[in-house]
C-alpha cells in the first residue's frame, strides 16, 4: 500500500518526453547520493567540532565561509562563466569541490582538539573555494537541461530520493557512531560522506542538453567599438539586473538565507551541551526530519503547480520557524524529535521550491549573470546570520534567541508571500 502510493505521487503529471528521462535519472542519482554524503559528514561535522569543544564563534564561522568565498567570488564566477562551457566547469569544478571532504576524515588523528577545529576551518575554506562557481554552473545546467514545465516535478522527485537515502544513512551513521570508539566512528562517517560526495558528481558528468539549447550561457555582447576599461567592467558585472524587478527577488531572498543562517550556529551548541543528546539520538531526529521531508515532497509538485513556487517557499519558511521555536522549549529528546518533524515538512517546501522560484524569474540567456548577484547578496545573508546567531546568543541567552530566530524565520516567509 505504502509502495503504491510512493509510484502514484511520484508519476509524471503529463508523458514525459523521451528526452527528459536519462536526465531525470541522472538528476536523481546525483542528488540521491548527495544524501549519502548529507547524512554523514554534512549532519555530523559541527557536531563533531562541538564534541572537541569548537568556541560557539567557531562553529559560526564554520557556517559563514561558504558564504564568505561566495560574497568574494560570485560575480568574478558570473564572467568567468559567460565564456565557458557550463557542464565542463560544472564537473570539473565539483569534482575538486567535493574532493575536499577526503581530508576531513584524516582531522580526527591530530592530538591536539585546537588544532584540530582550526583544520577543519582550513579544510572548509579550501573546498568553498570552487564552489562558488560550481554552484552557479550547476543551477544554469539544471536551468538548460530541464524545462521550465518540468522543473517541479524534478525537484518533488530528488527530494525524495534525497530524503529517502538520508533516512538511511542517517540511522546507519548514528548505529556507526554509537558502536564504534571516538573518534574513529566520525572518521568513517566523514570517509562515507566523501564516497558519496564524489559518485554523486559523476551523475553531473551524464547530464545531457538538448540540441537547442547551447552548453555555454553568455550575456549580450557589448559593442566591438572602442569601450572604456571602466565602462567594460561595469557591463560585465550587469548592474542594470540590480536596477530592475529582480532586485526585489534578491531582497527577500537575502532576507531569507538571514533569518534561515541565524539559529544554525547554535543548534549544535544546544543538542550537545544543553538536551545531552547522544549521536544516535540526533541520527534519529535527522532521520525524522528527511522521513518527514520525504512525505512533504511526494507532493511538492502538485502544490507548485497549484499554488506556484513563490507560495511554497514563502509557506514553508513560516513553518520552518517552528523549528527554533519548539527546539526552545525542549528539556530533553521528545520534543527535539517533533520539531524536526514539523521542519522536514517545511523544507519539503523550501528546498523544492527555492531554485525553481529563483529560475522562473532569471532570463534564461543570462543566467550566469542573474545568478551570480543571487549568490552574492544571499551569500550576504547567510555571512550576517551565522556570525550574528551566536553573537544575539551570547547577549541574550540561547533560549531567548531561539525564540526570536523562530519569529524572524515566519516574518521572512511573510515577506515572500507579500513582496516576492
Amino acid at each position: 500500500m505504502i509502495l503504491r502510493s510512493i509510484r502514484q505521487s511520484l508519476q509524471p503529471p503529463n508523458p514525459m518526453p523521451e528526452e527528459l528521462k536519462l536526465n531525470l535519472l541522472h538528476l536523481v542519482m546525483e542528488m540521491g547520493l548527495f544524501g549519502v554524503f548529507n547524512a554523514s559528514t554534512r549532519a555530523f561535522l559541527t557536531v563533531y567540532a562541538t564534541r572537541i569543544h569548537a568556541r560557539p564563534e567557531q562553529i559560526g564561522l564554520l557556517n559563514a565561509i561558504p558564504a564568505i568565498t561566495s560574497i568574494l567570488l560570485s560575480l568574478p564566477s558570473g564572467v568567468y562563466l559567460e565564456k565557458r562551457s557550463i557542464n565542463k566547469s560544472a564537473i570539473v569544478l565539483g569534482t575538486l569541490h567535493r574532493f575536499f571532504y577526503l581530508p576531513l576524515a584524516f582531522i580526527p588523528l591530530l592530538a591536539s582538539e585546537s588544532a584540530q577545529v582550526n583544520w577543519i576551518l582550513w579544510v572548509t575554506l579550501a573546498m568553498y573555494i570552487p564552489y562558488s562557481t560550481f554552484i552557479l554552473a550547476f543551477n544554469s545546467l539544471f536551468g538548460s537541461a530541464v524545462p521550465i514545465e518540468w522543473r517541479g516535478y524534478f525537484a518533488g522527485a530528488r527530494n525524495a530520493l534525497f530524503a529517502m537515502v538520508t533516512i538511511v544513512m542517517a540511522l546507519v551513521s548514528g548505529f556507526l557512531l554509537d558502536r564504534l570508539t571516538f573518534p574513529l566512528g566520525y572518521q568513517v562517517v566523514f570517509g562515507i560522506g566523501f564516497v558519496g560526495a564524489m559518485m554523486s558528481t559523476y551523475h553531473i558528468g551524464k547530464l545531457s542538453l538538448p540540441p537547442a539549447s547551447a552548453a555555454r550561457v553568455t550575456a549580450p555582447e557589448e559593442s566591438r567599438e572602442k569601450i572604456s576599461l571602466r565602462a567594460r567592467i561595469l557591463l560585465r558585472l550587469r548592474l542594470d539586473i540590480l536596477r530592475g524587478p529582480f532586485m526585489r527577488v534578491l531582497l527577500v531572498l537575502m532576507a531569507f538565507h538571514f533569518t534561515q543562517y541565524l539559529p544554525l550556529p547554535l543548534f549544535p551548541l544546544y543538542y550537545v551541551n544543553e538536551l545531552k543528546l547522544a549521536d544516535q539520538t540526533i541520527s534519529i531526529g535527522t532521520a525524522i526530519f528527511y522521513a518527514s521531508m520525504f512525505i512533504g515532497s511526494l507532493n511538492h509538485s502538485k502544490l507548485a503547480s497549484r499554488f506556484g513556487h513563490r507560495w511554497a517557499l514563502g509557506v514553508g519558511m513560516i513553518v520552518l520557524g517552528m523549528y527554533p521555536g519548539i527546539l526552545s522549549l525542549a528539556r530533553g529528546a521528545e520534543l527535539y524529535l517533533i520539531a524536526n518533524l514539523f521542519s522536514g515538512f517545511a523544507w519539503s517546501l523550501c528546498g523544492g521550491a527555492l531554485s525553481n522560484y529563483l529560475l522562473e524569474n532569471v532570463p534564461a540567456d543570462s543566467r550566469p549573470a542573474y545568478l551570480a548577484w543571487f549568490s552574492l547578496l544571499a551569500n550576504v545573508g547567510v555571512l550576517a546570520g551565522s556570525l550574528l546567531g551566536p553573537m544575539v546568543s551570547n547577549a541574550i541567552g540561547i533560549v531567548a534567541a531561539l525564540v526570536l530566530f523562530a519569529v524572524l524565520r515566519a516574518a521572512s516567509g511573510v515577506a515572500i508571500l507579500r513582496w516576492g
